[in-house]
C-alpha cells in the first residue's frame, strides 16, 4: 500500500471514530482533498465541531482504537483559540489534525468576522482565511446540517465586511513616513520593512475590492489572474516592485511604482 493510500485509509477511520461519538455535529477538511501527500511536507487539517469538546483523557482513550495506524500522537498542540483544541498524528511523514470547536465558538467567530469585527491580522493568522477556509470547506461527516448552514452563511459575501475590510487595508498600504524614510536613505533592508507593509495591505485591498476572502500569498499570481478589478499588469508590477528595491540605485523606481499600483487600485 502507497503512503497516500495509508494516509487516506488512517483518515477514514478517523472521520469514523470521531462520527460515532453523539457530541461531534461535523468533520471537514480545509485545502485540496485531492493534493498529492509528501512526507515531511503535507499536512491534513480537519475541523471538528461539537456540542462540546471532549476532555483530553476521553479522546485519548478514543483514539487508542487507531493504535497501530499512527506512528506518533501529540495531544493538545494548541488548547483553544483561533486553532480549537487540536492535536496532532503523525502518519508516514504526514500530520493528521483534528481541531476541535464548539459549535457555537465557530458560529459566533464567524459572525464576528462576517460583520467585519475582526479586520487585523493577529500574529500570522488573517481573520478574513479563516471564511476563506470554511467558503471552500471539504464536509466529511455532518449532523443536521451544521457544516452547511455555516459555510452558506460565509458564502453571502456581506457588502459591510468587503466595504469596511478594504476600507481599512487601503488606508494602511503606505506607511508615508517609512517610505520617506527609505526614499531619503535608499537602504535595501529597511526598504523592504516597507514593501513587506505595504505587500500584505495592498494584497488584503485588491481581494477585498474583487469580493473574494485572503487565504494567504499562496496561488497568489492565479488569484490575481481572475481579478477583474486590479492595476495594469498587476502581479508583474508587484514583482518589480520587489525586485527594483534589492538594489539601492533602483529604489526610487520602486516607490514610485508601488505608488502608481496603490493610487490604480484606489481608483476603482
Amino acid at each position: 500500500m502507497s503512503i497516500e493510500a495509508k494516509v487516506n485509509a488512517f483518515k477514514a477511520q478517523l472521520i469514523r471514530l470521531l462520527s460515532d461519538d453523539e457530541a461531534i455535529c461535523g468533520i471537514g477538511q480545509t485545502g485540496d482533498v485531492n493534493a498529492p501527500l509528501i512526507p515531511g511536507k503535507s499536512d491534513i487539517d480537519l475541523f471538528v465541531i461539537c456540542q462540546a469538546v471532549p476532555e483530553k483523557e476521553l479522546r485519548r482513550k478514543r483514539y487508542e482504537k487507531l493504535a497501530g495506524d499512527f506512528d506518533r500522537l501529540e495531544m493538545e498542540v494548541c488548547a483553544g483559540g483561533i486553532w480549537g483544541c487540536g492535536d496532532i498524528f503523525h502518519v508516514e511523514g504526514i500530520d493528521v489534525m483534528p481541531m476541535y470547536f464548539t459549535l457555537e465558538e465557530m458560529r459566533v467567530y464567524l459572525e464576528g468576522v462576517l460583520a467585519g469585527r475582526h479586520l487585523a491580522r493577529e500574529g500570522r493568522f488573517y481573520p478574513i482565511g479563516r471564511l476563506a477556509s470554511i467558503e471552500t470547506l471539504n464536509v466529511l461527516y455532518e449532523k443536521d446540517q451544521e457544516w452547511t448552514r455555516l459555510i452558506n452563511r460565509v458564502k453571502e459575501h456581506p457588502r459591510v465586511l468587503f466595504d469596511a475590510w478594504y476600507a481599512h487595508e487601503s488606508g494602511c498600504m503606505i506607511d508615508e513616513e517609512d517610505l520617506g524614510r527609505a526614499a531619503l536613505r535608499h537602504e535595501v533592508l529597511f526598504y523592504h520593512q516597507v514593501v513587506e507593509a505595504f505587500l500584505d495591505h495592498f494584497l488584503q485591498a485588491l481581494y477585498a475590492k474583487n469580493d473574494c476572502y485572503f487565504p494567504s500569498r499562496k496561488r497568489t499570481e492565479d488569484a490575481i489572474l481572475r481579478f477583474e478589478k486590479k492595476p495594469v499588469d498587476c502581479y508583474k508590477r508587484l514583482i518589480d516592485v520587489v525586485r527594483l528595491g534589492s538594489d539601492e540605485d533602483t529604489i526610487d523606481a520602486s516607490i514610485l511604482e508601488l505608488r502608481a499600483l496603490a493610487q490604480e487600485l484606489k481608483s476603482y
